[in-house]
């Protein structure tokens, strides 16, 4: 598009035009656009052409309203589907890694109960030994404390009769009481 008025535009006949610029002007525009030219002055720049646009009638207006009201809803139904589908993907997946892990867990822990009372048993094992050192307890190998000892309590029947029975003498071994 040019700046200059029509006047000083070449007239074109049909026929000198190509076949897709005649079809093109048969197609009617929505935008329909006018060229309004000012006069010019004898000296000096050209002025700008002043353009005006002829407003659309109410029924396309409501019909573009309503076809972008539509684009942004398939846009949002588009994102809120690809939403749903990815997390009904992604969800599965995450739990098949999880439960793996659960059952890898579950077999770690039976294993370490094995070996934890395996060890019991081993101990178990070298204390009944007559050589291990250990020796089985009894009650007169427990150790009373005096009540000068025990923090300040009212003196229940429980607390004297712990106090009657550190009368007993004390054992003391240099082996082990337990082990």
């Amino acid at each position: 598009m040019t700046a200059l008025p029509k006047d000083f535009l070449p007239t074109t006949t049909a026929e000198s035009q190509p076949r897709s610029r005649r079809r093109q002007e048969r197609i009617p525009r929505i935008h329909a656009v006018h060229a309004v030219p000012e006069q010019k002055p004898e000296m000096g720049p050209p002025s700008p052409v002043t353009l005006q646009v002829q407003e659309l009638p109410t029924a396309l207006l409501v019909l573009s309203h309503f076809q972008r009201a539509t684009t942004v809803l398939t846009l949002g139904l588009v994102t809120l589907a690809l939403g749903i589908y990815g997390s009904t993907v992604y969800t599965p997946m995450q739990w098949s890694r999880e439960y793996a892990r659960l059952k890898t867990l579950q077999q770690t822990e039976r294993q370490l109960l094995a070996n934890t009372e395996s060890i019991k048993n081993q101990l178990a094992q070298q204390a009944e030994q007559p050589n291990s050192g250990l020796v089985k307890v009894s009650p007169q190998q427990n150790i009373f404390l005096p009540t000068s000892a025990l923090p300040s309590q009212p003196l229940t029947r429980e607390s004297t009769t712990v106090a009657t029975v550190s009368t007993l003498p004390l054992v003391l071994n240099h082996k082990p009481l337990a082990y």
